[in-house]
């Protein structure tokens, strides 16, 4: 990029968030893959979005090449759905099913899914994913920094308020759609992501879901939760684990423990699943 087309695009994500983030009439909402988003202000996601221009774009060229036509992928930790979207628009017959707690970004996610084209095959489940049903505490930021939002309070995003949840498990919900083919499952609930993998079990190991999940080593502290205990979930369902963006297989704690020192995203696969035709994405 020289230096003309670095200042045009800087300029262009100054301008956009000025634009959908403060101008009157404009402000609290954004295109984005087609599909008007709402967010809330100050939002952390949509200034992220107007950086990346593709939220997660790596991680999302993935799930749009892991998702199969006519399953279901259940976005859990879905925020204002930006990792929902691209998957929908991507992949005509598919369904998505996000996951969002929060009462400060649940809203903005359902009005997003309510007026977009999508909306037939599009749900959305104001419940908190875990491992079991009913209701927990649960921790909310400021509302444009729900991103950080969750059963503990990680300390990222300064200082939270108490408030109590209805949550669920992919099992559950799983169930309750009839138990559809699911064939993606992205996993990103700031450390309690080894809950939802046991609260959704059964649904993982019926279907053979690829499962993309944050295993991020700071939001593990506030739960306790040993880093690999994430090997000893894949091994107990017959799955392996590799490190993102570039696939390399962890199969050891040791090596988990290197991979987590530069990444927070790995994938959960069957161990006959052919990881080696996605290298082209890389």
């Amino acid at each position: 990029m020289t230096l003309t087309e670095h200042a045009i695009h800087a300029l262009t994500k100054r301008a956009k968030k000025l634009l959908y983030g403060k101008f009157p009439g404009f402000a609290g909402s954004f295109p984005y893959c087609g599909v008007k988003v709402y967010f809330p202000a100050n939002s952390l996601i949509f200034q992220r979005a107007c950086e990346e221009k593709i939220y997660e774009r790596d991680l999302v060229r993935l799930l749009s090449a892991l998702v199969r036509p006519e399953t279901a992928y259940f976005d859990v930790g879905a925020n204002i759905g930006l990792m929902s979207i691209p998957i929908l628009q991507s992949c005509a017959s598919c369904k998505v099913v996000s996951f969002e707690p929060s009462p400060h970004t649940f809203p903005y996610l359902q009005r997003t899914a309510d007026q977009s084209r999508f909306r037939e095959r599009w749900i959305v489940i104001p419940k908190a994913s875990g491992d079991q049903n009913g209701t927990l505490e649960f921790h909310v930021f400021e509302p444009g920094l729900g991103a950080y939002d969750g059963f503990k309070d990680t300390k990222r995003g300064g200082i939270s308020r108490r408030i109590t949840v209805p949550v669920t498990t992919l099992d559950s919900e799983w169930n309750v759609l009839g138990r559809p083919s699911v064939s993606v499952i992205k996993i990103d609930v700031e450390g309690a992501e080894l809950q939802v993998l046991q609260g959704g079990k059964t649904c993982i190991q019926d279907q053979q879901s690829a499962v993309l999940i944050e295993w991020n080593s700071k939001n593990l502290v506030s739960y306790n939760c040993a880093p690999e205990l994430i090997l000893e979930f894949a091994c107990g369902i017959g799955y392996q684990v590799f490190s993102l963006p570039y696939l390399c297989p962890v199969t050891n704690a040791k090596v988990l423990r290197l991979q987590m020192l530069q990444t927070e995203n790995f994938l959960l696969v069957p161990d006959n699943y052919d990881v080696e035709r996605f290298a082209f994405l890389y």
